[in-house]
């Protein structure tokens, strides 16, 4: 049989993330992630890549190897659960250390609790973790468990929202704290304590800066900025803000200066893009570093072959990095305390993780259709380092993707059309609408899986990034309130000029796709044309007033977006839901959801599926057991199989 793009293709691929670099500067670690199909799961190990050699190995091979920070030039400590009973209900994270020249590893000591971000300093281990403030299940111990038991009787008690939280499971009381941790005394202190919840921090020789949200009953969309003396015997929280708005990053300039990001939300809401200040810890000002900067702090380019992550932000030589998305592309940029930015790499691609040390910067990228490598930022352009899918690739058929704009109204919508490997002009295919999530998201022109496999199936592919998307500015962005209006409109005049342009999409034979706002969209297009003869609706939202009510952004996302709630603003959020139109559906419906999916829940996929069925229209769900709202991403092999498998099946029934 002839090797093409498979379902299963992606058990191939590797996946980068994390990058660090040594004390010395000449070290990078970072870890790689690959498919374990015969486990259903994945391989997670260390490698190291060596700046003056040019030599690139992996580290350990346990394949349950996962964060993990320098501890001098020659000594990485990182988590596994290499030696973890899987029977065992115990929630532990244990540490390992290696030296990088080779030997085994050496288990150092096991914390309770799941740890999350962590850092070395000084001969000890600054961490956050969550745990419950819940007096009732404390009082008897560290207890932690999610539920309860009477008896046979197994139960959770929810007196706050959110009451869980996707990937996660049941947040109810429960916050993230930072703990100190000395392997020496076997000592952990709790440096942060009671209802506070722990976003970014970051650490200076003296002191830890964090965002913290302080809440009872109902978590605030606003937050604030903490510091911590660790010269303190008891070091204990003091704010040093008092802004009504949201920050987003986090870092040391100097033990005088912080570099903050922060939105006052009074314009575009809870997705208007944050600005850039510098905070005197002296003079308790907060002064903005740039007026001219507009662009958004995080890589919001989609695809579905990068797994893991890195952190946001890192301080380095008197500048803060961390990574922006401009147009269809993200970029690392970099700012002293004077509010100069510099762009450290091009405008091409995807900068998925990023380290910077000793002058040197290194990032985890995605460059138009290639899988992820690790690059050296240089005067002439990243030059690439290693080549671990040198190989993933090979053999595979890929289409050829083409790009195109829409300029209407000023928008200039950016467009593309992906033509399967063994295209002829002079035939006509069944073409694919894809929608991106988010809606403040991107689309690039980076590998996509589910876009290759779509195209070796024999469709066209087309996907844009309409009004809503990131990397256009707030006012491009900013579709509260009008969801379904403009950005649906975008959407047709895509699908028309791709018609007009493209004599070989065949406008008889469209299906369109897409996930959470996608899946959104793909429920509103049904209820609202015809052209389309199938849809593949993934992780969606069709009743803007159960997912306030239900979901783990809902009671504030839904208010800011959709500008009301299901009392002020019934009708408004009822006339903007997809779920009013389903007696007007006619195109045949796939329904792909999650059981765990707590950022779009089951219930908004069931309902809409309820009523086609109800209507008379050909409609199947199928509800992934496990998974998230991020299954066709992060999710096991066998479930992500599965969904392009009854994706494929479902386009070719009625587009074939």
């Amino acid at each position: 049989m002839e090797e093409k793009v498979r379902p299963n293709s992606f058990t191939r691929f590797r996946f980068i993330s994390n990058p660090t670099i040594s004390e010395d500067g000449d070290k990078v670690a970072f870890v790689v992630k690959s498919a374990n199909e015969e486990g259903d799961g994945y391989n997670s190990n260390i490698w190291l890549h060596t700046l003056s050699t040019g030599e690139t190995f992996q580290l350990t091979r346990s394949n349950e190897d996962k964060s993990f920070v320098w501890l001098n030039g020659d000594e990485i400590m990182f988590t596994s659960s290499r030696d973890r009973d899987e029977e065992t209900d115990t929630e532990e994270t244990d540490f390992f250390s290696i030296l990088v020249d080779g030997g085994e590893a050496k288990k150092e000591f096991t914390l309770e609790g799941s740890v999350s971000k962590f850092l070395w300093h000084e001969g000890r281990l600054i961490f956050k973790s969550l745990t419950s403030i819940d007096e009732d299940k404390n009082s008897g111990g560290d207890e932690q468990d999610e539920t309860s038991k009477v008896g046979s009787a197994t139960y959770q008690v929810l007196d706050e929202i959110p009451f869980w939280g996707n990937g996660v499971g049941f947040t109810n009381k429960k916050r993230e704290h930072i703990f100190l941790y000395d392997p020496e005394e076997g000592e952990r202190v709790e440096l942060t304590e009671g209802a506070i919840d722990v976003g970014e921090f970051a650490l200076s020789d003296s002191r830890i800066a964090f965002i913290g949200t302080r809440y009872e009953d109902k978590l605030s969309v606003t937050n604030e900025v903490y510091t911590l003396n660790l010269t303190e015997e008891e070091p204990c929280p003091s704010k040093v803000t008092s802004s009504e708005g949201q920050f987003g990053l986090v870092e040391f300039f100097d033990e005088k200066d912080l570099f903050l990001t922060f939105t006052d939300m009074t314009s575009r809401g809870i997705n208007e893009n944050h600005k850039l200040y510098r905070y005197s810890l002296d003079k308790d000002e907060m002064n903005l570093l740039s007026e001219d900067w507009k662009g958004c702090i995080h890589n919001s380019v989609l695809t579905d072959v990068r797994l893991g992550s890195g952190q946001l932000s890192k301080s380095s030589g008197g500048s803060v990095y961390f990574i922006t998305t401009e147009g269809s592309h993200s970029r690392l940029v970099s700012v002293d305390r004077t509010g100069d930015i510099t762009y450290e790499t091009n405008a091409e691609g995807s900068v998925d993780s990023f380290d910077v040390n000793r002058g040197k910067s290194v990032f985890v990228g995605l460059k138009r259709d290639e899988l992820q490598e690790l690059y050296l930022t240089g005067d002439d352009g990243p030059h690439r380092l290693t080549d671990l899918n040198e190989e993933s690739l090979s053999g595979l058929p890929r289409g050829k993707l083409e790009g195109f704009t829409l300029g209407d109204d000023s928008d200039n919508v950016q467009a593309w059309v992906l033509t399967p490997p063994d295209f002829d002009e002079n035939l006509q295919y069944p073409t694919i609408l894809e929608v991106h999530g988010g809606p403040e998201a991107v689309y690039s022109d980076v590998y996509f899986h589910e876009m290759q496999l779509l195209a070796n199936e024999g469709y066209v592919v087309l996907f844009s990034n309409p009004r809503g998307s990131a990397g256009r500015g707030d006012e491009f962005a900013d579709i509260r309130g009008g969801y379904g209006e403009k950005d649906y409109e975008g959407l047709m005049k895509v699908v028309d000029k791709a018609i007009e342009e493209h004599t070989f999409i065949n406008p008889e034979k469209l299906g369109v796709t897409g996930g959470s706002y996608g899946g959104f969209m793909t429920n509103w297009i049904i209820g609202h044309t015809n052209r389309f003869d199938a849809a593949v609706s993934c992780r969606s939202i069709s009743n803007w007033v159960s997912k306030f009510n239900t979901t783990d952004i809902g009671y504030y996302f839904v208010a800011d977006q959709q500008d009301g709630d299901p009392w002020k603003e019934h009708d408004k959020l009822w006339s903007q839901s997809p779920l009013r139109y389903a007696n007007q559906v006619n195109t045949p419906t796939l329904f792909i959801h999650s059981n765990e999916d707590y950022r779009c829940w089951m219930a908004e996929g069931l309902q809409m599926f309820t009523a086609l069925k109800y209507f008379g229209v050909d409609a199947r769900t199928v509800l992934f057991e496990g998974e998230d709202h991020d299954l066709s991403r992060t999710g096991t092999p066998a479930s992500r199989i599965k969904r392009l498998e009854e994706m494929v099946d479902w386009f070719d029934k009625y587009l074939k």
